[in-house]
């Protein structure tokens, strides 16, 4: 459980470094970074023209609103990790009771295998029954040949 916890976290964390990185780019598309200092020696005249305020408060706020919800998806994936300070029994019983829920699962998952087995040698024998039956109706079987491989 904690590993599948620890595995959706670093997909999270990776989905919102992604994230950042595209809201920096889509802001610097929308509205590039513009020299301020008093070393400035860029004319007026060569500044990109003004994006409207309301178009760049707009996709700001989007921007901002998918940042802020990658944000309480890894918090929420962080409340549900197991408290660091747990006891070692603790931490024993809770690895007996996963493996115990393992081993009933795999249990399970073996008798639906076998049910599965079971039902795909049944396809395969009727598979094998239709082609027989077609092969020999059409005489492609060979004289005196029925479908199962015997003489008439």
């Amino acid at each position: 459980m904690s590993s599948d916890l620890l595995t959706d976290l670093q997909r999270q964390l990776r989905d919102l470094n992604d994230n950042f990185a595209s809201v920096v780019e889509q802001l610097v598309h929308i509205a590039p970074p513009v020299p301020v200092g008093p070393d400035d020696t860029q004319p007026l005249s060569a500044l990109p023209a003004a994006v409207p305020r309301a178009e760049l408060q707009t996709k700001a706020t989007e921007l901002s609103q998918s940042l802020m919800q990658r944000f309480r998806d890894i918090d929420s994936l962080i409340d549900k990790l197991p408290e660091l300070g747990e006891p070692p029994e603790q931490q024993d019983a809770r690895i007996a009771g996963m493996l115990h829920e393992h081993q009933a699962l795999r249990k399970e998952l073996g008798v639906v295998m076998g049910e599965a087995e079971a039902k795909l040698d049944e396809v395969y024998g009727c598979y094998e029954a239709l082609s027989n039956h077609v092969l020999a109706h059409e005489g492609k079987m060979g004289p005196g040949r029925d479908g199962d491989g015997n003489g008439l």
